[in-house]
């Protein structure tokens, strides 16, 4: 079981009482995975939110033929009590890219979107909280994607492709 203490300390879930993260815990699990082990597929749906526990996910664009995407070409990198998985809030609620884990061991909190759902229709206050913290997570991926897609531009600019 998830600890409170864990997330009272997610930024996800901060301003939430004892009540409500209890509410949250509820809906989570952990679960542990090795590194090059595949959490979800681009294209599945998408029905957990996630959160790193510990170690580094890579989200990444599966290759044609359902070959496993490069190591050496993560779109992102998710670390340490960082979110991500919330395209299940989002339409048509599938991931957009796989997500694999990148460092010898992860251990991450999954939270199931139809529970989390079902809480936030019970207390309209959790549902806000959480869901503008996970639009300030849309943005900053945004901008990171704009940036890095500028840097490979750049990149293929300098190199004369």
């Amino acid at each position: 079981m998830i600890s409170l203490d864990f997330l009272e300390n997610i930024e996800l879930f901060k301003g939430l009482d004892d009540n409500q993260l209890a509410a949250i815990q509820e809906c989570s699990e952990k679960v542990e995975y090795q590194r090059g082990d595949r959490l979800f597929a681009e294209g599945e749906e998408s029905n957990h939110l996630w959160i790193v526990k510990a170690g580094q996910i890579d989200l990444r664009f599966d290759r044609p033929e359902g070959r496993p995407a490069s190591k050496e070409d993560p779109i992102s990198f998710i670390s340490e009590a960082n979110l991500f998985g919330w395209s299940s809030f989002i339409p048509p609620y599938k991931y957009r890219l796989s997500g694999y884990c990148a460092s010898r061991k992860c251990e991450v909190v999954r939270v199931e979107k139809e529970r989390l759902s079902t809480l936030f229709e019970k207390d309209a206050r959790i549902g806000y909280l959480v869901m503008s913290y996970v639009l300030q997570v849309i943005g900053k991926h945004f901008f990171q994607f704009q940036g890095e897609i500028a840097k490979r531009r750049g990149h293929n600019i300098l190199s004369g492709w």
